[in-house]
């Protein structure tokens, strides 16, 4: 975990249920006797982030629907405190991101506006996802003047249609869709659950709908899109980034910089436990 993300500590779950008390539903006993929470249950990643979300950051309202993706707050954070490192710790509205499929949760906005007083621009294909992540800006006192929400029509595109003509970010920031069909997310749902010796769960206890996890050639072939992409905005960002989930992939993002002429990249390795992951980041030409 970065040495600056604030939830190095483990969570004080009493008291996280005070704010939202549906999360003591969640509750659970471990093996060595301490308190913990089911995360295998969707609801209670979501009942967490709320409590996360109205404690630490100030929210006056946040949820999200049924089924949409939930990322955990901590991990989130960490991919923002890369950027704030990338951006040598510049903090304030003159620092503007674009968040490449923001998602109904709109957690990469509030985190950065949130810790560092950063603007966004989110975007997505989903319409639904955009209503839900415009009214939880509305309803926040800051977050509506702070981040705007556009609607990218292509669902092959990522960076066309949303950076306009004249317009400059200093990052773009990302969390792709994993896997290439539904059948391949429920595969590894499969799989992580058979891992953990328990019977495969009809969900993914993070959610996700179909724009948020898979795409036609799954991860790797958005990754090559978003680097070849970015040649064209390469005078109006300042950093591109996206997640990475396996190190295999590096390798696909190398051969596009060399067909690019890109030179200046860099890998962040980002995670905590046994789940790594890594920010890939770099500059165009």
């Amino acid at each position: 975990m970065h040495p600056n993300n604030r939830y190095h500590s483990p969570h004080d779950f009493p008291a996280l249920a005070k704010v939202v008390p549906a999360l003591a539903d969640y509750f659970l006993k471990a093996p060595d006797g301490h308190l913990t929470l089911n995360f295998a249950e969707p609801d209670a990643v979501r009942l967490l982030n709320k409590a996360l979300l109205l404690r630490d950051y100030g929210l006056k309202h946040w949820d999200i629907p049924a089924g949409n993706l939930c990322p955990g707050v901590p991990g989130r954070l960490d991919y923002i405190h890369v950027l704030a490192d990338l951006l040598d710790g510049k903090k304030g509205k003159e620092i503007k991101g674009l968040d490449v499929g923001t998602g109904a949760s709109l957690i990469y906005p509030i985190l950065g506006h949130k810790e560092f007083g950063w603007r966004f621009v989110g975007t997505d294909v989903d319409d639904t996802s955009l209503k839900v992540a415009s009214a939880i800006a509305k309803f926040n006192p800051g977050l509506a003047k702070a981040i705007s929400l556009r609607k990218q029509p292509d669902r092959t595109a990522i960076f066309n249609n949303v950076i306009h003509e004249g317009e400059t970010f200093d990052f773009t920031i990302c969390n792709p869709p994993f896997f290439e069909s539904a059948a391949a997310a429920a595969a590894a749902a499969e799989k992580k659950w058979t891992k953990l010796g328990k019977a495969p769960s009809p969900t993914l206890n993070f959610g996700g709908q179909a724009n948020e996890l898979w795409a036609p050639g799954g991860e790797p072939d958005f990754l090559r899109r978003m680097i070849r992409e970015s040649v064209a905005f390469g005078q109006q960002v300042g950093w591109f980034t996206t997640l990475v989930s396996k190190k295999g992939y590096l390798k696909i993002a190398e051969v596009e910089f060399g067909k690019a002429g890109i030179t200046d990249y860099r890998v962040i390795g980002i995670g905590q436990g046994g789940k790594i992951r890594r920010v890939l980041a770099w500059r165009g030409k």
